[in-house]
C-alpha cells in the first residue's frame, strides 16, 4: 500500500502527454489489416484499390431452394449494366471435386474448358453470364483442406499449430479474392481456337468488377461453418460497402384457404445473424407473390 501511495504521489505532478483518439472504425480496420498474412493483405488491398465488389448468396430452411439460379440471375443484372462479372461456387462437402460423385446423389457433373469436373451450377453461370470459368471457380472443403495440408507439409507455416481459424479461414479468403480478380474470357476457349468466333470481347483480359459467390448447402450445417466464419472475416477485412449478402429462403403456404408462413424465414435469418452475418437482401421462394402483410413481417 505504501509503495502504491508513493508511486501515485509522484505521478500526480507529472504532466500527461495528450493523446489524440483514433476513430473506432479506423482503429479496428488498422488492427485487422496488421494481423493478416502478407498474401491475404495484398489481395485485400488490391480488392479495395480496384473497388471490386463481392455478392454472397446463401440459403436457408432447406437445400435445393434455388441459390444457383438466384446467383446467376444477379449476375445477369450486373451484366446488363455493363459490369464484368465472374462467379465462384462453394461446396462444403469433403470431396475434392464432383468427378467421383454419383449423379443420382449430387446431379450431373459439368466439365469446364480446362478439364475441371465441377458442380452443375457452374454450367448455369457460364450460360447466364456468357463466360468461360476455370476449375478454381469451384471450391470444396476437400480442396481447401488439401491446399492447407500441402502448405503445412512443406513448412510454410513455420511449425505453427495449423487450425481452422486462422489458417483454413485465411486460405478460404485468399481463394475467394484470387478468383474475384482473375479475368474470365467471354467465350469458350475451344470455340476461339476453332475460329467459330470472329472476335473476342475487348475487356476479356481485364479483371472482373463483381464476383458472385454461392455458398452451397444450408446455413447451420456443420460442414459449412469454416466458410461462414471466413466470409464473416472477409466482410470485416473488406468493409461493409464492398461485400453484401443475399439470403434465399422459403415462404410456404399452408391451410385452406392458404396462408403464407414467415416463421421459417424469420428463424433462418436469426440463425444467420447468430453466425455473424447479416443479410442485405432476402430472396423469398413461394408458390405465389408475397402479400404486403408477409413482407412487413
Amino acid at each position: 500500500v505504501k509503495s502504491f501511495q508513493t508511486i501515485r504521489k509522484h505521478n500526480v505532478h507529472k504532466t500527461a502527454t495528450p493523446i489524440i483518439p483514433t476513430p473506432p472504425a479506423i482503429a479496428s480496420r488498422s488492427r485487422a489489416l496488421r494481423s493478416l498474412p502478407p498474401a491475404l493483405e495484398t489481395l485485400v488491398n488490391d480488392t479495395l484499390n480496384s473497388d471490386r465488389k463481392i455478392v454472397v448468396v446463401t440459403g436457408g430452411v432447406l437445400s435445393g431452394i434455388g441459390k444457383g439460379v438466384t446467383a446467376s440471375s444477379i449476375g445477369v443484372l450486373f451484366r446488363a449494366m455493363n459490369y464484368r462479372v465472374t462467379a465462384l461456387k462453394i461446396d462444403p462437402y469433403l470431396n475434392v471435386d464432383a468427378g467421383t460423385m454419383s449423379p443420382f446423389e449430387h446431379g450431373e457433373v459439368f466439365v469446364l474448358d480446362d478439364g475441371g469436373e465441377t458442380d452443375l451450377d457452374l454450367g448455369n453461370y457460364e450460360r447466364f453470364l456468357s463466360v468461360s470459368l476455370t476449375k478454381d471457380s469451384n471450391l470444396s472443403t476437400g480442396k481447401i483442406y488439401q491446399s492447407v495440408i500441402e502448405r503445412e507439409r512443406i513448412g510454410e507455416y513455420l511449425g505453427k499449430t495449423v487450425q481452422v481459424v486462422p489458417h483454413i479461414s485465411d486460405a478460404i479468403q485468399e481463394w475467394v479474392l484470387k478468383v474475384a480478380e482473375t479475368p474470365v474470357s467471354r467465350f469458350s476457349k475451344q470455340k476461339v481456337e476453332n475460329k467459330d468466333v470472329d472476335h473476342q470481347e475487348e475487356d476479356e483480359e481485364l479483371p472482373p468488377e463483381v464476383c458472385i459467390v454461392e455458398l452451397g448447402g444450408t446455413l447451420g450445417d456443420i460442414e459449412s461453418m469454416p466458410f461462414v466464419e471466413a466470409l464473416r472475416q472477409l466482410q470485416e477485412n473488406l468493409g461493409y460497402k464492398n461485400i453484401c449478402f443475399v439470403h434465399v429462403s422459403l415462404v410456404p403456404e399452408l391451410g385452406s384457404p392458404p396462408e403464407q408462413k414467415t416463421k421459417p424465414t424469420q428463424h433462418s435469418v436469426k440463425q444467420m445473424m447468430q453466425m455473424g452475418l447479416r443479410p442485405d437482401f432476402l430472396c423469398c421462394r413461394g408458390s405465389s407473390p408475397l402479400d404486403p402483410s408477409t413482407v412487413s413481417k
